[in-house]
């Protein structure tokens, strides 16, 4: 090996680094992707920019450079026009054409996000994979064609954020009428991409729209529909956004689309009522095929199979209107690990050079040099591969990897695996947040309805962290999930969850949890303590229904629903009620039901739910068998989700924390208690009550 090949390895090293950190102003455009035109104005507030070829030949642009100054220019039009005009109102109105021509310079200057480490609104700056899409959407409006993108992407660099806010600004500055849609798997998750936007519009400068605030009012009182007003509700903005999910997208019918967001489509399952591609082409179908309309289709990958995998190849193959874009690994500021010293570098470009042709894996967790070569031939920086290799000490296989961490779109979607939840995410969650508990003991009510707790460290039930002494409402919330009562059957799990992080932007944190088996009436008399321990919170048993397929069923459902006889034990004033959708139930005035009932449905709600929250680090549970049972919890060939089969293998505390992820996003917020000490009244409400 020639030293020159270091040097050359090494220099274009530092190309690579310096397209991703280099300076990319968005503020004066210096270093910005397409910015090609140098324009100085000595008295206009940024003196020197660099310019679009959109913005640099604008007429007002051009007027000004042209009088060579902004006080000239104001000179010029009076001569030429007789009308008088300050230099305010002159900057005001290049500043008002470049936002409505440049997004990168309106995101830094207009649109404020919230800062993952610091917490504070800061103006939205672009990292290298969202200007590398933004490269690709502004191609297209330029060129007058309809903006058709589906996007296969690595994980954690904000993409569903930027298409949103893409959206946002074609609305906000280049059209009116000109209606959106938000769709993704739950209509939970289509809100928190809408929720950024909502921030955007709070902190948009007053002077844009001389306004003092923006924000989203209903549209027509409809929940799912928002339109962009002042403070008062006055229409600012024509410009409606929906938002929808793909289980129900009944709201998303009927209205006048022109973009549409669909949000990890690969994740939309098929049902014989219906299937992705009914629902996007449902709404596509009304967008008409003209500039400015806008089409985004997002996901990461799962698996060489469906609708989204069939997009993907088509565009990529260029046989459909859509273009295909991937966001490997190495486009991620954070997936790099930097050299300590120049030297160190230089011996790993040594390193990657001299075992390039090495095909072996020294062990299961690690590449072999081919393969890390590879990735620098694909486009990564020593850096990148520096942190795949660290991060690849974690993984037992190349699969989870590369699933996790994709160079390509290829293995994207050969290695994404029918596991529910990144093995790697897993371990790095388990070694941030797995603690012992403080106490073991038990937990029972006495014979006036008092709740004590005893120590004992052979019992199941275990305490992270007791009860605060002040009382508190809607802050605790308890989950059970009924198994049964022989050592072969599914455990009983009772999960406390703690709300109260929630209140400053925290996580929901599992701070108690019995385990073990127990007959079903014993179980529920100790739910009831539970929950009365921890400031009476709400109680929510699981409700099985009589689902005669067997991949759903497991030896609880074979053993029959028990809410029934929890019923008839239980006296409990705090039970989770859900609304009612049997038919014959509702023609009997039967509102309302006890229980959160698991079928198809609301398990594809807990999954998606989950994904989300456990990923953003929004759930923490610091029990090591929950850590175990994620790392088993799959999708099976038909579709259906559970644990692997396998002895030994349950899934009853993953449930719990599934069912009190979802329940918790419809409760109010956890406050102090009023009226402390005041006497509640302790019957049941069942059914009939309703």
């Amino acid at each position: 090996m020639a030293l020159d090949e270091v040097g050359k390895m090494l220099s274009e090293n530092k190309s690579r680094v310096d397209k991703i950190f280099g300076k990319h102003d968005q503020f004066t455009g210096k270093g910005m992707e397409l910015h090609e035109h140098k324009y100085q104005v000595k008295d206009y507030p940024i003196p020197t920019q660099w310019l679009t070829d959109e913005v640099y030949n604008n007429e007002l642009y051009k007027a000004v450079k042209k009088s060579g100054s902004v006080a000239k220019f104001v000179e010029d039009f009076y001569k030429e026009y007789g009308e008088e005009l300050t230099a305010d109102e002159v900057i005001h109105e290049m500043f008002m054409a470049r936002i409505a021509r440049d997004p990168s310079f309106a995101f830094y200057t207009c649109f404020q996000i919230k800062d993952k480490v610091s917490g504070q609104m800061i103006p939205f700056t672009l990292n290298y994979a969202q200007r590398t899409l933004l490269v690709e959407l502004e191609k297209m409006r330029l060129d007058g064609v309809p903006i058709r993108i589906v996007l296969l992407k690595a994980r954690q660099w904000g993409g569903s954020t930027f298409v949103q806010l893409y959206m946002a600004w074609i609305q906000l500055h280049l059209k009116v009428g000109w209606y959106s849609v938000i769709l993704a798997q739950t209509k939970d998750t289509a809100r928190r991409i809408k929720a950024m936007y909502k921030k955007v519009l709070e902190g948009y400068p007053a002077f844009v729209f001389d306004v003092s605030e923006l924000k989203f009012s209903p549209y027509e009182g409809s929940a799912s529909d928002s339109i962009i007003t002042d403070k008062s509700g006055k229409v600012v903005r024509d410009n409606v956004i929906t938002v929808a999910s793909y289980e129900n997208f009944e709201s998303a019918r009927g209205m006048d689309y022109a973009m549409a967001h669909y949000s990890e489509v690969a994740y939309w399952r098929t049902t014989p009522m219906k299937s992705a591609e009914a629902v996007v082409t449902n709404i596509s179908g009304g967008i008409l095929n003209i500039p400015l309309t806008m089409e985004v289709m997002e996901s990461t990958a799962c698996g060489q199979s469906g609708y989204f995998y069939d997009v993907y190849q088509s565009a990529k193959k260029e046989i459909s209107n859509r273009k295909a874009v991937f966001i490997p690994f190495f486009y991620i500021e954070n997936d790099m690990k930097k050299f300590k010293t120049k030297e160190e570098k230089r011996e790993f470009a040594k390193w990657l050079l001299t075992n390039r042709h090495d095909d072996v894996a020294p062990n299961e967790t690690s590449e072999s040099g081919k393969y890390l070569y590879s990735l620098w031939v694909k486009g990564a920086t020593l850096e990148h591969i520096n942190w795949y290799i660290e991060k690849r000490k974690g993984f037992h296989d190349h699969g989870s990897m590369a699933s996790e961490a994709p160079s390509d779109d290829i293995e994207c979607f050969v290695y994404s695996s029918k596991t529910i939840f990144s093995p790697y995410h897993i371990k790095m969650m388990e070694e941030k947040y797995k603690r012992d508990p403080i106490a073991k003991g038990n937990i029972a009510m006495k014979a006036d309805g008092s709740v004590h707790f005893t120590q004992g460290n052979l019992t199941p039930f275990w305490v992270w962290r007791h009860p605060d002494k002040i009382e508190t409402h809607d802050r605790y919330l308890v989950t059970v999930d009924v198994g049964g009562r022989t050592d072969r059957a599914d455990y009983s799990c009772i999960t406390v969850v703690d709300r109260w992080p929630l209140l400053f932007g925290g996580s929901l944190e599992v701070v108690a949890r019995w385990h073990g088996h127990v007959r079903y009436d014993e179980l529920a008399r100790k739910a009831v303590a539970v929950a009365k321990y921890y400031h009476n919170a709400l109680l929510a048993f699981e409700s099985n229904t009589f689902d005669k397929k067997r991949g759903e069923a497991n030896e609880y459902i074979q053993e029959g629903d028990h809410i029934r006889g929890i019923l008839n034990t239980v006296e409990y004033d705090n039970l989770y009620m859900r609304r009612s959708t049997d038919p014959e139930d509702i023609k009997n005035g039967t509102v309302r039901k006890i229980g959160f009932n698991t079928n198809r449905k609301t398990k594809q709600d807990m999954i998606d739910n989950f994904i989300v929250v456990f990923e953003d680090d929004k759930f923490i549970d610091p029990d090591e068998r929950f850590y175990q049972e994620a790392f088993i919890y799959v999708q099976r060939d038909d579709g259906t989700y559970g644990n692997k089969e396998g002895k030994d293998n349950h899934d009853d505390i993953f449930m719990t924390d599934m069912i009190a992820a979802l329940i918790s996003n419809s409760m109010p917020m956890p406050s102090v208690a009023r009226g402390y000490g005041e006497e509640i009244y302790h019957g049941t409400r069942n059914e009939s009550y309703y």
